[in-house]
C-alpha cells in the first residue's frame, strides 16, 4: 500500500492535461499513463532550482537483500530512517494522480478504487533518490483516516493542488502536510462506475 495508482490521458482536469503535454513535449515516450505499476516510469513533479517541474520518475526504490522493490515509506517515521532521511531535505517529489487502487480484506480481495471526487486530480506525495542515472520514487503513507479504514489499514499521503509548490519547496511545510489530516476519500469497485457503500 500504495502499489498502484491511476493517471491517464483521459484526465479531465485543466493541470492534468498541461502535465501530460508537458511531458509529451519534453520526454516522448519515457514514461507511461493509465494505471501506473511498481517499476514503471510516471510523470511526476519535482523542485529544479525554485521552479516546478514535470519529469518522468520510476516508480519503488531498488531492494537491497531480496531485491524485490522498496514501494512506501511510513510519513511517520521517514525522516529519521536512513534509506529516506537523505531524500526529505531536497528530493520530495509529487505524484500526480486521479485516484489509487487498494484490495479489500475480504475472500474475494476485491480491487477498490479512491478518489477525492469525480475528475479531482490528486497529488500522492514522496521522495526520490537518482540511481544508475535513473529518478526512482517511493510513496508516502500513513494512518488510514475514516474513509480508507475498512479497506486498509495505511493511505497515501494526499495533498491538493494548493499545497504543490510548498510541499516541493518548503521542508518544513513538507513536514507538517506530512502529519495533517488526510482527505475524505470515495471508493468504488475498480472498474465498475457504481461507487462502493
Amino acid at each position: 500500500m500504495c502499489c498502484r495508482y491511476y493517471f491517464g490521458e483521459d484526465e479531465d482536469d485543466a493541470k492534468a492535461a498541461l502535465i501530460l503535454r508537458v511531458m509529451e513535449r519534453n520526454y516522448p515516450g519515457a514514461f507511461r499513463t493509465g494505471e501506473i505499476h511498481p517499476g514503471d516510469s510516471a510523470p511526476a513533479l519535482i523542485r529544479k532550482q525554485e521552479k516546478i517541474v514535470a519529469v518522468p520518475a520510476m516508480f519503488g526504490f531498488p531492494g537491497v537483500r531480496d531485491r524485490k522493490l522498496l514501494l512506501n515509506a511510513r510519513a511517520e517515521t521517514a525522516a529519521q530512517k536512513r534509506t529516506f532521511s537523505d531524500c526529505m531535505a531536497d528530493r520530495r517529489i509529487l505524484l500526480p494522480a486521479s485516484g489509487f487502487f487498494e484490495w479489500g480484506r475480504d475472500a474475494n480481495k476485491t480491487k477498490y478504487y479512491f478518489t477525492v471526487g469525480q475528475g479531482a486530480l490528486l497529488y500522492l506525495c514522496g521522495i526520490y533518490r537518482i540511481v544508475d542515472g535513473v529518478r526512482r520514487f517511493v510513496i508516502f503513507t500513513r494512518s488510514a483516516n475514516e474513509s480508507m479504514a475498512e479497506t486498509h489499514d495505511r493511505m497515501p499521503v494526499i495533498v491538493g493542488e494548493d499545497a504543490v509548490r510548498a510541499y516541493l519547496t518548503d521542508y518544513g511545510a513538507a513536514m507538517e502536510l506530512l502529519a495533517t489530516a488526510a482527505p475524505t476519500l470515495l471508493r468504488r469497485v475498480a472498474g465498475d462506475g457504481r461507487r462502493s457503500e
